[in-house]
C-alpha cells in the first residue's frame, strides 16, 4: 500500500488512526466475546439483535445534533470525552462479571448510553481527518482506513473465540480497558487538530443548524439518493450481520473456532480489497462502479451463504462479497467528501448518517423476527421440505440459508432499480463542491 507522503499532516493523521485502530481491536474483542456470551444465555436471535437495536437507535436519532455540534466545538475534546464515557460503561461490565451479575438486559442500557456517546465520536473524527488531510489524499486514506478496519476483523474473531474459550468475557473486557488507556493518550498529547473557522453569517441557532444538514441533503437530489441506496444496502446488511453467527453456529453444533474463521475471513477479503483500492487508478463511473459491487457482493455472498452447508462454502461466500465492498466505501466516501464544503461536514455527514443508518436498526429486527417467527418455524413445518433440504439442507439452520437466498434476491434487485434513478446518474465522476446558488437554495428553504 502507497503511504503517505511523512511530513506534519501525514504524522497527525497516523498518531490518531494507530490510537483509534488500538482502542477499536479491544472493543471488538470485547463486542465479540459479548455476541457469543449473550446467544448462549438463550440461543435466541432477536436477543442478540436487540444488543445491536439499543446501541444503534440513539446513535443514529442524534447524529444530526451531534454533527452540529461537532462543527461547533472542539473535535479533539468530544472525542476524548466520548472515549472516556465508553470506559467508563467497560468498567462496569467488567465490575458486573467480577461480582457475577451480568445480565443481557443490563448490556441493552449500557449499548444505549455507548450509542449516544459514537453518535458524537464519529461525526468528530470524520471532519478531523478532513482536517487534518489534503484532498488529494482521501482516496488514500479511505484505502488505509480500510486496512485497519480489516485488520482488525481479522484477528480480533480468533483472538476473541481463543481467550474467550480458555479465559473467559471478563480477560477480553481487561483488554479492551488497556487498549483504551492507549489510545486516549495518544489522542489527548500526541495529535494535533487544527480548528476550521466557521463564518459568523453560518452562527444560527443550534436547531437551525441541525435542520441545515437535512436541508442540505434534500436540496441536494443526487447527493440525497446516493445516501437513500446506501440505507437500502445497510438494511439488507443488517439483517446478513444479525443472522450470520446464528446460521453458523445452528449448522456446525455450535463450533466457536468455525465461527471465527469465517468472522475473520470477512476482514481478510477487507484487506486485500483496501490494498487494491489504494493502487487502483480513479473510476470514471463512480456510481456504475458501486451499482455493479452491491450487485456482485449481494449475490454471490448472501447466495453460497443460503446453500453452503460447511464453513469451507461460508469462508468462500463471504470472502469473495467483501473483497469488493472496500470499493463501495471509498468510492461513497470520497464522492461526500468533494461535494460537500469542509465548513458543513460535520452537519451534513451527521445527517447523512441519520438518514442512512436507520434503516440499520430496523434491519436487526427484521432479522431477529424473520430468523425466529418466520424462516425457522417454516421450515420445520412445510410440505416442502424435501426439495428445501437439497437446496438449503435440514435443520434450524436450514431456514437461515432459505432467508439468505431470499435477501440475495431482494439486495440484487434493489440495486439494479437503483440504476434508473437520474439524480444518482449524475454522479458518475462527479468531483465537486456546492455552488453559491445552490447554497442559497437551502437556505430559502
Amino acid at each position: 500500500m502507497k503511504p503517505l507522503k511523512l511530513n506534519k499532516q501525514s504524522k497527525n493523521y497516523y498518531l490518531l488512526i494507530i490510537g483509534q485502530f488500538v482502542s477499536q481491536f479491544g472493543s471488538k474483542l470485547t463486542g465479540f466475546g459479548l455476541i457469543l456470551w449473550s446467544y448462549k444465555q438463550n440461543g435466541s436471535v432477536m436477543s442478540m439483535s436487540l444488543l445491536s437495536v439499543c446501541y444503534l437507535v440513539p446513535e443514529v436519532m442524534l447524529s444530526f445534533i451531534s454533527g452540529t455540534i461537532s462543527d461547533r466545538w472542539n473535535k479533539k475534546r468530544i472525542m476524548l470525552v466520548a472515549d472516556a464515557i465508553a470506559a467508563f460503561f467497560s468498567c462496569c461490565v467488567l465490575l458486573m462479571l467480577i461480582t457475577g451479575h451480568l445480565r443481557v438486559e443490563y448490556l441493552y442500557l449500557i449499548n444505549i448510553f455507548l450509542g449516544v456517546t459514537d453518535s458524537f465520536q464519529f461525526p468528530a473524527s470524520s471532519v478531523a481527518i478532513s482536517l487534518i488531510v489534503p484532498k488529494e489524499d482521501y482516496m488514500r486514506i479511505s484505502g488505509i482506513n480500510s486496512f485497519f478496519t480489516s485488520f482488525i476483523g481479522i484477528f480480533a474473531p480468533i483472538t476473541a473465540t481463543s481467550l474467550y474459550a480458555f479465559f473467559g468475557l471478563r480477560i477480553l473486557v481487561v483488554i479492551d480497558l488497556a487498549t483504551f488507556l492507549f489510545a486516549f493518550c495518544t489522542l489527548a498529547f500526541g495529535v494535533q487538530i487544527p480548528e476550521h473557522a466557521i463564518e459568523e453569517r453560518e452562527r444560527k441557532s443550534l436547531f437551525s443548524e441541525c435542520i441545515y444538514g437535512i436541508r442540505y441533503l434534500v436540496a441536494k437530489k443526487d447527493i440525497f439518493s446516493l445516501v437513500l441506496f446506501m440505507g437500502f444496502v445497510n438494511l439488507v446488511a443488517a439483517v446478513y450481520n444479525t443472522d450470520l453467527a446464528p446460521m453458523i453456529l445452528l449448522r456446525n453444533g455450535n463450533n466457536d473456532v468455525q465461527l471465527g474463521i469465517v468472522s475473520s475471513t470477512i476482514s481478510v477479503a477487507g484487506l486485500v480489497g483496501s490494498i487494491f483500492v489504494s493502487r487502483m487508478p480513479a473510476p470514471k463511473k463512480r456510481i456504475s462502479l458501486i451499482l455493479n459491487i452491491m450487485t456482485f457482493s449481494f449475490m454471490f455472498c448472501n447466495g453460497l451463504l443460503g446453500i453452503g452447508q460447511n464453513y469451507y462454502v461460508w469462508t468462500l461466500a463471504v470472502f469473495g462479497g467483501n473483497v469488493v465492498i472496500p470499493f463501495l466505501t471509498a468510492n461513497v466516501e470520497y464522492i461526500m467528501r468533494t461535494n460537500v464544503p469542509l465548513e458543513l461536514q460535520g452537519r451534513v455527514f451527521a445527517a447523512r448518517n441519520t438518514l442512512q443508518y436507520t434503516s440499520i436498526p430496523i434491519g436487526n429486527l427484521l432479522g431477529g423476527i424473520l430468523a425466529d417467527e418466520v424462516f425457522v418455524p417454516y421450515i420445520r413445518r412445510t410440505s416442502l421440505k424435501p426439495f428445501w433440504n437439497i437446496l438449503v439442507g435440514n435443520g434450524d439452520g436450514a431456514g437461515l440459508g432459505l432467508l439468505y437466498l431470499c435477501f440475495a434476491l431482494i439486495g440484487a434487485i434493489g440495486t439494479n432499480l437503483f440504476r434508473l434513478n437520474k439524480d444518482l446518474q449524475l454522479l458518475n465522476g462527479s468531483d465537486s463542491q456546492t455552488l453559491p446558488d445552490q447554497e442559497a437554495l437551502i437556505e430559502e428553504k
